[in-house]
């Protein structure tokens, strides 16, 4: 299948494309070729998969039936002063002499033009190759009336080589459409990488801005590029088709799209939900916001969410994620975590969320399972000790652990931090007791004292 476009503005040549009224075939003689037709192109929506614009058939079939069937047929097409032209697609028949012949409308300078006459001829061949007979109709190419020149429009201003996003754009013409034509327009967009890389835009993907189809005097002709397009590229062509009359199709040179300077807000309608709290604010313990929801045409537009969290009111650095774990130096100041939500060509939507003055968990007393027991009477060169505290399950796998330390009158004891210690000579008549602290880290620790009275 041809796969050329038109590009660039469309001049009336371009825009002259398939379709023929036939007039009175060549007289064949008894037992030759008979040509009749043709039959015109109707958009097929398989030509849309391969391709970001309208339908492109184009062109005519005729028929033919060789009363004497050979071996086999070829196809020309000619202008009316016998200059051949390479326009023939495919030649298809059978056994019986019943054939097809497609003529492609055209490419670069060699087009079919409305209201030229054009001779197809139909060669038959011997299975040696040798020539038969052949029969040539005259055709007379008739197609859709259509403007003369074609263009893509920003506030009435011919755009260059790019497209604004969030603007009306138009697609102007010079010239009037046929009354009664049934005409499609579609504007699609191919992503730059697709583009830029191998420009192989037959392929997927093909995101369509509009691809309406309506019947009357002109086609649809106004358009807008959402923000999030930007950097992409898009595709603009028409088509317009008329019973009994060849097609007619404009297809332009792709345009970058621009992302226009933003003058709203990232709408607040495209935000179901922030998000919500979870956790308190402790030390060393996790708080933060769950995700955002966002509609559909939030999606679409790209909406990305952004987070920074501030202690009073500063930003901490790093800390741009939507879960924060504050550390003990921010225990005692406000926590707030920044949300904002931001899309290609809108000003950002910023919000916030309070979590408060950071604190500090204390460890509970249920996490002690049996409190510590003393033995041993204080006495010089005699051991005291504790048994215990013994911790609950939970403790223990929440990471808390037992800590000792000895005093004597009131002083700590250096190194002494087992459950046991034995009193020495210099220490005889001090009074002797055991701190025993129950900690976390990051979190408060539970303390006793067990006392044992003065050492002897």
């Amino acid at each position: 299948m041809r796969t050329t476009t038109t590009t660039g503005v469309v001049a009336a040549a371009a825009l002259a494309i398939g379709g023929l009224t036939l007039a009175p075939a060549q007289a064949a003689a008894p037992g030759g070729i008979t040509i009749s037709g043709p039959t015109y192109p109707t958009p097929q929506a398989e030509d849309t998969e391969w391709s970001p614009y309208v339908s492109e058939t184009c062109g005519f079939e005729v028929t033919f039936k060789d009363a004497t069937p050979a071996a086999d047929y070829d196809a020309t097409i000619a202008s009316a002063d016998g200059t051949e032209l390479d326009l023939v697609w495919w030649v298809d028949y059978d056994s019986r002499g019943n054939g097809i012949v497609g003529i492609d409308c055209g490419y670069d300078d060699v087009l079919l033009v409305d209201g030229e006459t054009y001779l197809v001829t139909v060669q038959e061949y011997t299975a040696r190759g040798a020539k038969g007979e052949s029969t040539t109709a005259e055709i007379v190419y008739d197609e859709v009336d259509a403007p003369v020149d074609a263009w893509v429009a920003v506030d009435g201003v011919r755009a260059g080589d790019t497209l604004p996003t969030a603007r009306a754009i138009d697609i102007a013409y010079e010239g009037a459409w046929e009354e009664g034509s049934t005409f499609t327009t579609r504007v699609s967009v191919v992503p730059r990488e697709v583009v830029e890389s191998d420009y192989e835009v037959d392929e997927d993907p093909f995101v369509d801005v509009l691809n309406r189809t309506v019947t009357g005097s002109a086609p649809v002709s106004r358009f807008s590029l959402p923000h999030h397009l930007g950097g992409d590229y898009v595709f603009v062509s028409v088509r317009a088709d008329k019973a009994g009359k060849a097609p007619v199709y404009v297809t332009l040179d792709p345009f970058e799209v621009v992302t226009s300077p933003p003058t709203s807000t990232v709408p607040s309608g495209w935000i179901t939900s922030p998000g919500t709290k979870s956790g308190k604010a402790y030390v060393g313990s996790a708080v933060g916001v769950s995700a955002p929801t966002i509609t559909h045409s939030g999606k679409v537009a790209e909406v990305k969410t952004y987070y920074q969290w501030f202690l009073d009111g500063k930003k901490i650095p790093g800390a741009t994620k939507r879960t924060y774990v504050p550390p003990t130096q921010a225990l005692g100041r406000q926590l707030t975590l920044g949300i904002q939500f931001s899309a290609p060509g809108y000003f950002a939507r910023s919000g916030s969320f309070g979590f408060g003055t950071v604190g500090q968990r204390s460890v509970p007393a249920g996490w002690i399972k049996s409190p510590a027991v003393k033995s041993g009477a204080p006495r010089v060169g005699r051991a005291s000790s504790v048994s215990g505290p013994t911790l609950t399950p939970t403790a223990v796998s929440s990471g808390a652990k037992v800590h000792y330390q000895w005093f004597v009158n009131g002083q700590k004891v250096p190194g002494a931090t087992s459950r046991s210690w034995t009193p020495t000579a210099s220490t005889r008549g001090t009074t002797l007791t055991l701190g025993i602290a129950v900690s976390k880290p990051t979190w408060k620790s539970l303390n006793q004292t067990v006392s044992f009275g003065r050492i002897g």
